[in-house]
């Protein structure tokens, strides 16, 4: 991955139409809204995959962020079915969207191509975007797991809402 296609501060938000666990149509143009900041999270498949049924530290920080007024987003190429199943398990209450052509995530520059034994495949960066009510990105964060960033995603949401 080209670390100059990461969209980076200041820039607009682009669109995006996917699809929920409950396969209803999400956009970003949906989300927006008055004093709404939207926290988009593209995730690996194995930040799921940290999640047994005692603990889930996806949800446990997400929804430390639900808590200041902001909208959580986890965007990662897997089917509406793994992620219908997740939601139900784990009790989620944020938005969790398919991209299984990976257009949302390319277009976010998010990805990366490895090589795996002569074989090219794509993997999702862990790569979280704060953007703001306008549509316009203000805080991007590279966690290897969310933990990693959500001290700092705090305060920088607090630091813009206090403005």
């Amino acid at each position: 991955m080209a670390k100059d296609k990461r969209l980076k501060i200041g820039e607009l938000a682009p669109e995006f139409h996917l699809y929920d666990a409950n396969n209803r149509k999400v956009s970003l143009s949906d989300l927006l809204g008055e004093d709404k900041y939207i926290l988009l999270y593209f995730a690996p498949t194995e930040e799921r995959k940290r999640c047994d049924r005692a603990e889930c530290p996806l949800k446990e920080n997400l929804e430390k962020v639900m808590e200041l007024g902001v909208i959580p987003v986890v965007i990662d190429k897997d089917p509406i079915e793994e992620h219908k199943r997740f939601v139900q398990d784990h009790n989620i209450r944020f938005l969790m969207l398919s991209d299984p052509t990976m257009e949302t995530i390319k277009g976010y520059g998010v990805y990366e191509k490895v090589n795996i034994n002569g074989i090219e495949k794509e993997k999702i960066v862990s790569t979280v975007y704060l953007i703001s009510p306008k549509g316009r990105i203000v805080g991007v964060w590279e966690p290897k797991v969310i933990e990693d960033s959500i001290d700092d995603i705090i305060k920088a949401i607090k630091k813009l809402k206090a403005m």
